[in-house]
C-alpha cells in the first residue's frame, strides 16, 4: 500500500522542534516532509543545527520582514512558489504551525481546492490571543472551523480551538516540549563535575534564573523590581538572553544599586544546561507567553519554577510539588513568592530528582510526537 504523503509547513526550524520532527519522521508510517518559510528570524539568534536533522526538509525562497509593535515582535514571510510546490508534491495531508502567514492560508485553500486533509497545529490560548472578534476573529474562525483535525500544545490551546468552533473529539494534545532527557543528563553531568562547586561559589547562596528574550512582554523588569523591594544579599538573579530591553534592564540595576544580577547574554541551546545547573529556582514572568519551553527545560533540570499565569505551560506543567503560578503584574506577589522560596530553599533543593523525573516521565519527545502521529493516522 502506498504511503500517505504528509507535509508540515512552519516558519523556522528551531532547536526545540528538531527532536520532535525526527521522531515523527522515524516513527510515523507515512512520508513526512517539513517545509520552512525562512532559515531564521531577526529576533532569534538560534543557529540551524543541520547535523541533528534526520527528517526531510526544504526552505522556500522568499522575502522576510521584521518589526516591533508595543505588544510583540512580528516576522512576515512572503514566499515564492507555495502553490507550485504543493501541486508538484501532491500531499495527502498538510499541517500548518498556525495561521499567521500567507503561506499557511495558501496551504489551507490548497487543501480545500484539491480535497486534501488539513491539520492545524495550534499553540495560541485565550490568554495569549490578540483580537477574538472583528475581521481577525472571523478569519481565525474560518481556518479553525475548516480544519479536519487539530494538534494543540496544551489544554489551554485546546480551549482556544473549542472557543472558535473546533470539535473536541478532533483535537489531539501534543504537549509542547523539548528533549528533556538531554537537559536532565547534561545538568546532572555538570553538577557532578570537578569544577562545579568552585563555579557555584562565585554566586550568592540562592540563585534565581531567567532564560529567554529580553523584550517588554517577557517582563524581566518585574522580577528586578521585586528583588529591589526584598533587598536580600543572599539572592542572585542570572539573566541568560538578549534583546531590545537589555540596556534598560542594566540601567534599572545601576540606578537602584541592585546587586547580584548577572547578565550572561545569549547562549545556544547546548550551552544552557550549565546555567540550569548553577540555579536553584527558575522564573518565567511573561505578560504574554503562548507556552514557555524554558519551563520544560527547567523542570527537566530539577528546578522549582515560578511561572506567570499568562504562560500556557503554567496550567499543564506546574503543580504543588514543582512550582508556583503568579501574576506578573503584581510586584508584591512576585516578591512574596521569592521570599517563600528563600525560607524553604533546602526542602526545594531536596526535590530536584523528583521534579526532573516527573518531567522525564511526562514531557518526553516520544509522547509529544505520538500525538502528532495519532492525529495524522486518524
Amino acid at each position: 500500500m502506498k504511503k500517505k504523503k504528509v507535509i508540515l509547513l512552519t516558519n523556522i526550524i528551531t532547536p526545540y522542534v528538531i527532536p520532535l520532527f525526527n521522531h515523527i519522521y522515524q516513527a510515523g508510517d507515512f512520508d513526512f516532509k517539513v517545509i520552512v518559510l525562512a532559515k531564521a528570524e531577526q529576533n532569534r539568534e538560534w543557529k540551524l543545527a543541520k547535523e541533528k536533522i534526520k527528517f526531510d526538509y526544504k526552505i522556500l525562497p522568499g522575502w522576510h520582514l521584521f518589526f516591533r509593535t508595543k505588544r510583540r515582535e512580528i516576522s512576515i514571510h512572503l514566499n515564492l512558489g507555495v502553490f507550485r510546490f504543493f501541486l508538484s508534491h501532491n500531499p495527502d495531508i498538510i499541517i500548518t504551525s498556525g495561521y499567521d502567514c500567507l503561506a499557511y492560508w495558501q496551504a489551507f485553500f490548497c487543501c480545500k481546492l484539491f480535497r486534501k486533509k488539513y491539520i492545524l497545529w495550534n499553540g495560541t490560548t485565550l490568554l495569549s490571543a490578540g483580537s477574538l472578534g472583528g475581521i481577525r476573529g472571523l478569519l481565525k474562525k474560518i481556518i479553525i472551523k475548516g480544519a479536519n483535525k487539530y494538534i494543540a500544545y496544551s489544554t489551554k490551546a485546546k480551549e482556544y480551538l473549542e472557543y472558535f468552533g473546533a470539535d473536541p473529539k478532533d483535537i489531539y494534545i501534543s504537549t509542547n516540549t523539548v528533549d528533556v532527557d538531554l537537559f536532565y543528563e547534561r545538568v546532572l553531568q555538570y553538577r557532578s563535575g570537578k569544577s562545579f562547586l568552585k563555579e557555584r561559589k562565585k554566586f550568592p547562596k540562592i540563585m534565581l534564573l531567567y532564560v529567554g528574550q529580553l523584550v517588554k512582554r517577557k517582563a524581566v523588569e518585574q522580577v528586578l523590581r521585586a528583588l529591589n523591594t526584598l533587598n536580600a544579599s543572599d539572592i542572585g538573579f542570572m539573566i541568560v538572553g538578549s534583546g531590545s530591553e537589555e540596556e534598560n534592564l542594566k540601567k534599572f540595576c545601576n540606578e537602584n544599586n541592585l546587586k547580584n544580577v548577572f547578565f550572561e547574554g545569549f547562549h545556544q541551546q547546548n550551552e544552557l544546561p550549565k546555567y540550569y545547573a548553577l540555579a536553584d529556582i527558575f522564573i518565567l514572568p511573561s505578560f504574554e507567553e503562548v507556552w514557555g519551553l524554558v519551563v520544560n527545560e527547567a523542570l527537566a533540570s530539577g528546578l522549582y519554577v515560578l511561572c506567570s499565569k499568562y504562560a500556557g505551560a503554567a496550567y499543564d506543567l506546574i503543580n504543588n510539588e514543582n512550582g508556583v503560578i503568579f501574576n506578573p503584574n503584581n510586584i508584591n506577589e512576585i516578591a512574596k513568592s521569592i521570599k517563600n522560596i528563600r525560607n524553604q530553599i533546602e526542602l526545594i533543593r531536596s526535590k530536584r530528582e523528583k521534579i526532573s523525573n516527573w518531567a522525564k516521565n511526562n514531557l518526553s519527545i516520544e509522547k509529544s510526537g505520538d500525538a502528532f502521529i495519532s492525529a495524522i493516522k486518524s
